[in-house]
């Protein structure tokens, strides 16, 4: 059973969707979900502005008990308001909640100033971490050590931006109105610093970092000075740096001494002691030589697993010889972690190093340091040469040749901060100070792979070039026996042609003498004799003159016989099939023949001048058979076979015997003349024939 409950309204089936409740606080506006937020509920808050942010004109972070950003439409009326208020003013907002790139934020459609009041107390916050998101747009309070202090210009303004140390970790200080006071007077002291808190977040909406902003001057309060003499600080040597103390890691200057190993002016550069070394980061660009004495000052800071000192200002004390280079392995740089009290850890990180290996190749790419790419125990390490270096220096680099390197050994560790264990070195690489910290043991073999390649396409390319030209005149000889062939075949048709000419007109002769003529004589002898019985004899003469009249019938149709021979292009617009078929019809009418012709196999484009000697060919056989066989039926063959192409006469008529049948001595050349035909077209012909069993006649002929 199924239930069906419709709730129904005051005239309506169906209730109105509720409009969205207005929000009316801060906290309200960041409870949201971010999805929810970025629907764009109405919202109007109330509150103190705490932040007008110089660089971001028509914002302002709203405090009424818990902060917020409220961002303005770029041109609208509201940012015009907004870009009025000061720190201090309350203002009403009316807009639209907006997911923001970190935290909810307010995207105000209207903005009122409606007095003034104080700003909140901040809060006080001693723990910089993924927690302190939570602050973000809040008025809080920060202390720390200042390690960096510079004063920006800004369009009308300078800002003061300070790197400020906590226990927890750094963070950025910004006062929007900087005054006139040194920053450098700053590094090095103790500071309590109020603002409104902002988080540096990533493009997945999560911290990273922390930011604090401030209008007020008043929001920067020294506890301690820093000291008067930047080198009036405690001395660490070099392998005390960053150890343990029962006290913890001081965040106050500190102040190293060694010798010069290496030096990126304005950069960094490294100092060595013995078997220990640091690496110096410096805004200082005053250039320093390897074996300089230098004393540096600066903060001790954790990167890459190691120690370094940052914002370090120096001075030289002296020179004395640079330190030599210790040789080792591949392998003995990547430390391992100790397994006992007693094991000893040797650890040349930043320390000047040799190392041996085969050049693999040669990385110069522009804007990038050159670096040179060598196989040690098995690995490739990459050198890196800190200036720049001539071209044919680098030119004389071949890839294979042995070599000695000479830098400063930094490395690569697999595990990130924060450390979960023992940070293991997985590679290194090798900074070097310039051409003569590479030394050529074993220069590479003239013949190298790129040589090799080089050679093997040159004569790759000369070969195909030989073959190509043999190949080439290969096809004009061809081309030129081709021609000389067809000049020859075109030469043997026309000897064949002007044979079978002489012969045809010997035939058309002896035709004439055996026939025409011969019928011509008899009809004289009867128009004679017809003439002479006129008067005495008018029957005999009739009878003579009836005979004169079968002779004349007869001489018209060996006449007609022999010009239909005589045609030069029987297979104008024709196949041979088809003019065989045609020859057939002519011949059979007016007989009582029956002439059929058939043809087997694909048929094939024949050369004019096989094709029209063949139809002579069978011309003449059913001529012979007509005249002399009197058969009943007369059939004839053509057959396509691959390579050549045979035509098959046969009659059931008398017959004759081949060995004895009359030749061109005695007047006759029917037979010679189809012999001589297959001859000139490289063929054979055989002739089948008895008395009573009639005749067949097969012509074969090469085609291909």
């Amino acid at each position: 059973m199924l239930a069906v409950v419709c709730a129904l309204g005051s005239g309506s089936a169906f209730a109105q969707p509720t409009a969205p409740a207005l929000l009316t606080t801060c906290a309200a506006v960041r409870a949201l979900p971010h999805r929810e937020a970025a629907r764009g509920l109405p919202a109007m808050i109330r509150g103190v502005v705490t932040l007008t942010p110089s660089d971001a004109p028509g914002k302002l972070t709203v405090d009424d008990g818990t902060g917020i950003w409220v961002s303005t439409a770029v041109g609208s009326a509201a940012e015009a308001d907004a870009m009025r208020a000061q720190l201090g003013d309350v203002v009403e907002i009316e807009g639209r909640t907006h997911e923001g790139h970190f935290a909810p934020t307010v995207m105000a459609e209207r903005v009122r100033i409606t007095g003034r009041a104080p700003l909140p107390a901040p809060m006080s916050l001693t723990h910089l971490g993924p927690a302190s998101g939570t602050h973000d747009c809040q008025r809080m309070t920060l202390s720390g050590v200042v390690q960096a202090a510079d004063h920006l210009p800004r369009t009308g303004r300078t800002e003061l931006r300070l790197l400020v140390s906590t226990p927890s970790g750094p963070f950025t200080f910004v006062l929007y109105n900087g005054g006139s006071k040194p920053a450098a007077s700053l590094i090095d002291s103790e500071v309590t610093l109020t603002g409104v808190f902002f988080a540096y977040f990533n493009s997945r909406r999560q911290f990273i970092g922390a930011r604090l902003f401030t209008n007020d001057p008043g929001d920067v309060q020294i506890t301690r000075p820093p000291p008067a003499e930047p080198f009036a600080v405690q001395e660490v040597a070099l392998p005390d740096v960053a150890s343990f103390s029962p006290g913890g890691m001081d965040r106050h200057r500190r102040r190293v001494r060694g010798t010069v190993t290496l030096c990126k002016p304005g950069h960094y550069f490294y100092l060595q002691d013995g078997g220990h070394a640091l690496r110096i980061n410096t805004r200082q660009s005053e250039v320093l030589e390897p074996g300089d004495q230098v004393e540096a000052t600066g903060f001790f800071e954790f990167e890459h697993h190691r120690a370094e000192m940052k914002e370090a200002v120096f001075r030289r004390l002296g020179r004395h010889a640079a330190p030599v280079p210790v040789e080792i392995a591949r392998r003995q740089a990547l430390v391992a972690e100790p397994r006992g009290v007693d094991t000893p850890v040797q650890d040349y990180e930043d320390t000047l190093v040799a190392l041996r290996g085969r050049l693999v190749s040669v990385d110069h790419k522009q804007g990038e340091p050159l670096r040179l790419n060598l196989e040690c125990d098995g690995v490739l390490v990459p050198a890196e040469l800190s200036v720049p270096a001539h071209p044919e220096w680098i030119a004389s680099l071949r890839p294979d040749s042995d070599l000695r390197v000479s830098g400063v050994c930094v490395m690569t560790f697999s595990e990130s901060i924060p450390v979960v264990n023992w940070p293991s070195p997985v590679s290194l690489r090798l900074l070097l100070r310039g051409p003569e910290d590479v030394e050529v043991l074993i220069p590479a073999s003239w013949w190298t792979a790129q040589r090799l390649w080089t050679a093997l396409g040159v004569t790759a390319a000369v070969l195909l070039g030989a073959l190509s030209w043999v190949a080439l005149l290969r096809r004009q000889v061809a081309h030129r026996s081709a021609q000389l062939t067809e000049e020859m075949r075109a030469r043997r048709d026309a000897a064949v042609e002007f044979e079978s000419t002489l012969r045809e007109r010997n035939r058309l002769a002896a035709d004439l003498h055996d026939t025409t003529e011969q019928a011509l004589t008899g009809l004289a002898f009867q128009l004679e004799a017809t003439d002479a019985l006129h008067s005495r004899a008018p029957e005999r003469s009739q009878q003579h003159l009836s005979l004169a009249r079968q002779l004349l019938s007869r001489s018209r149709e060996d006449l007609r016989r022999s010009i239909w021979n005589l045609r030069a292009r029987p297979l104008d617009q024709h196949t041979l099939a088809e003019a065989l078929g045609e020859i057939a019809a002519d011949r059979a009418m007016g007989t009582n023949t029956r002439i059929v012709v058939d043809c087997e196999g694909p048929p094939r484009p024949l050369p004019d001048f096989v094709a029209g000697n063949l139809l002579l060919l069978a011309q003449e056989g059913i001529t012979n058979a007509l005249k002399h066989a009197h058969p009943r039926e007369i059939a004839l063959k053509l057959t396509f076979r691959p390579r050549d192409l045979a035509l098959m006469i046969r009659d059931d008529g008398y017959g004759f015997d081949p060995a004895t049948a009359e030749g061109p001595k005695d007047g006759h050349f029917g037979l010679q003349g189809m012999r001589e035909r297959i001859k000139r077209l490289g063929g054979r012909i055989d002739f089948d024939s008895a008395p009573g069993r009639g005749t067949t006649i097969t012509a074969t002929v090469p085609i291909d």
